[in-house]
């Protein structure tokens, strides 16, 4: 049912859908051709305004996740200019798919989807004055949110009979459990060149060859000095206040997080009517259906029927489907179930997928905290983005003043602020004091030396530094790497070694099967890897090892030695089988309906990339790409959004 639909999975796929229908703002499709279209698809345009409005939209949204993590790196891996046109050229495809078919969304629907949204709801009822007020808070008029949700609704059915008639058998299942569960446990043994470092040496002349052709593996790289200073947001909290009013008006603007959906915590029995059923059979059908409810409405335990009669995964949990919200099921059956009271059961219902009997066991009301309920994480919440304001504010008229000639000491101290002074540092290397960020490295090493660097915003704060020396690579002299050298030069050899002893000892083992005979031939060691699945490239007591894991699934009591010697790192591994263990044919069965619907939700995940693939293919879609290449990639201003 929709509660599947519902789900990460398909969001994934409907993201444009679901970008452009929450509070980020309007990016519908302003269905015209003009001139200046940004692109069109199938003939209509997107309009550059659309476009600004859907791209600022993900980037705020994108950086009010990553928050400090937001970085130039990140936004360009992100690729959100070209990701928000993606979006709403599939907005566009799947609502003119939608309307090719002839589903249509009515006024009523429209209406009705709206009152039921607990961002406009005051104590359980829908809030005209409510609804205006947080559409204006987010710059949309009512008219542009309707015909977003009438596009919105549109889609759903589209994505309704999408996802109709993909189905999982349970045999399917079974094979995969055993494919991903099936486990063996292997004995292995290992040559590591570090057994061998002892028994091999080196001359000069090799020592000087090995330096020759190695100088790149000594070779120090470019490295800055800097001096820095944090402003953290938490040094500047204590000059912040937050009035009542400002407390309110947070308040009034994200009411929505504040909200708890009206829910129901249903039971159902479902009586599957195939797509061909004769008049005769379905009313046969139908009749069955009346016998149950008249039993559940008798008395009988509405658990007890499901696991008798109900077609569908939740049988064995006696027809459990948990609480949910409106806009998570089917018109009919969520119609049927909010009418209901706990304990009471529906009459026979009807939708896409069967005939249902309906029980609600329980409703949770729709509720609001009050503003005296949430007012100290309001305030919290204002007082950390103005302190993180003015900590930015600060760090941003510091930073000109050491431009213009000012010491960083001095500034610092001004601002009750310390300078600290890390070793020099290469651009991967950490900074004292800072640890690991790519942001004040890159930025360092765009600096020149004596000069300020940009101001950097970190999970520490934002950091204003001054580049004071650049130290040059340079490749050292052979004599002041010379232990160095030596020991990677005999690191080299002792590889060599090792995998000529991993392959006599593999062939060795291959005519003799005795695993124990040849470790100690060779004298190394014999373990046992423990069970293990398929799942994942590791193996237990070796780590990453994708090729041993895959011959290992190959091998049987009749051949069980792996045929090849697998690299770990620069040791090399032998191995035959101890066992193997089948999946739990029990534990299979008592996860059954679980795997089914995760089945389920992958198929038809798949399913609905292909229909999208399928669109995309038959389209007419231009894009035009000097206006793209024009786009700034920190987002771009929209006088409307």
């Amino acid at each position: 049912m929709r509660r599947n639909a519902a789900s990460t999975w398909v969001k994934a796929i409907f993201v444009a859908i679901v970008l452009v229908f929450i509070f980020w703002g309007f990016a519908g499709s302003f269905r015209n051709t003009g001139a200046h279209a940004v692109a069109t698809v199938n003939g209509e345009a997107i309009q550059p305004t659309t476009y600004y409005r859907a791209y600022n939209n993900l980037m705020r949204a994108y950086r009010d996740a990553y928050k400090d993590g937001m970085n130039a790196e990140l936004l360009k891996a992100l690729d959100l200019k070209r990701r928000a046109l993606d979006q709403l050229v599939q907005s566009n495809l799947l609502r003119q798919e939608a309307e090719r078919l002839g589903l249509r969304t009515s006024e009523t629907e429209v209406r009705d989807n709206i009152a039921t949204m607990p961002a406009f709801q005051n104590e359980g009822r829908f809030d005209k004055d409510l609804y205006v007020r947080v559409l204006r808070a987010n710059n949309l008029t009512p008219a542009e949110f309707e015909e977003a949700q009438r596009e919105e609704l549109l889609v759903r059915k589209l994505q309704e009979l999408v996802l109709a008639g993909v189905n999982v058998g349970e045999a399917d299942v079974r094979d995969q459990y055993h494919f991903d569960n099936d486990q063996v446990d292997l004995r292995i043994v290992k040559f590591d060149p570090g057994a061998y470092m002892d028994d091999v040496t080196v001359t000069d002349p090799d020592v000087q060859k090995y330096y020759d052709g190695h100088t790149d593996e000594f070779r120090e790289p470019e490295r800055a000095k800097i001096e820095y200073v944090v402003y953290a947001p938490d040094a500047f909290a204590g000059k912040v206040q937050v009035s009542d009013a400002d407390v309110q008006q947070y308040y009034d603007a994200n009411q929505a997080r504040y909200m708890s959906p009206e829910q129901v915590r249903t039971r159902h029995i479902l009586f599957q009517v195939p797509a061909d059923a004769t008049p005769e059979q379905q009313a046969e059908i139908r009749k069955k259906a009346e016998a149950v409810l008249a039993k559940a409405r008798a008395g009988e335990d509405f658990a007890t029927l499901a696991q008798q009669n109900s077609q569908d995964s939740t049988a064995a949990q006696g027809g459990d489907l948990g609480a949910v919200g409106r806009g998570q099921m089917v018109t009919p059956f969520e119609d049927a179930a909010f009418a209901l009271q706990p304990g009471q059961i529906s009459d026979i219902v009807e939708t896409p997928f069967g005939l249902h009997v309906i029980k609600v066991d329980s409703r949770k009301e729709a509720t609001t905290r009050t503003l005296d309920e949430v007012r100290p994480e309001i305030v919290t919440a204002l007082t950390q983005e103005r302190a993180r304001d003015l900590a930015r504010t600060q760090a941003g008229s510091d930073r000109e003043k050491v431009a213009g000639g000012e010491s960083l000491g001095t500034v610092a101290h001004a601002a009750g602020l310390a300078v600290q002074n890390p070793a020099p540092f290469a651009i991967t290397e950490p900074i004292d004091g800072l640890g690991r960020v790519s942001e004040v490295a890159n930025a360092t090493f765009a600096t020149p030396a004596g000069q300020v660097g940009p101001v950097v915003s970190t999970g520490k704060g934002f950091v204003v530094f001054k580049e004071t020396e650049r130290i040059a690579p340079r490749v050292p002299s052979l004599a002041d790497v010379r232990d160095r050298v030596v020991t990677a030069a005999k690191r080299e050899r002792a590889v060599g070694v090792a995998k000529t002893k991993a392959t006599e000892a593999r062939t060795a083992l291959q005519q003799s099967r005795d695993i124990e005979a040849v470790a100690r031939t060779y004298n190394r060691p014999v373990e046992d890897t423990g069970l293990f699945s398929r799942r994942g490239p590791l193996v237990p007591k070796l780590g990453s090892a994708p090729d041993l894991k895959k011959a290992a699934f190959a091998l049987t009591p009749e051949n069980p030695v792996a045929p090849g010697e697998y690299a770990v790192g620069d040791a090399l591994v032998i191995a035959a089988l101890k066992s193997r263990q089948p999946a739990d044919d029990a534990k299979f069965a008592s996860e059954k309906d679980t795997l089914i619907k995760s089945a389920e939700a992958q198929r038809q995940n798949q399913a609905l990339q292909q229909f999208l693939d399928r669109l995309k293919a038959g389209a007419a879609v231009t894009v035009d790409e000097t206006f793209m290449a024009r786009v700034s990639d920190s987002g771009l201003p929209a006088s409307d959004s």
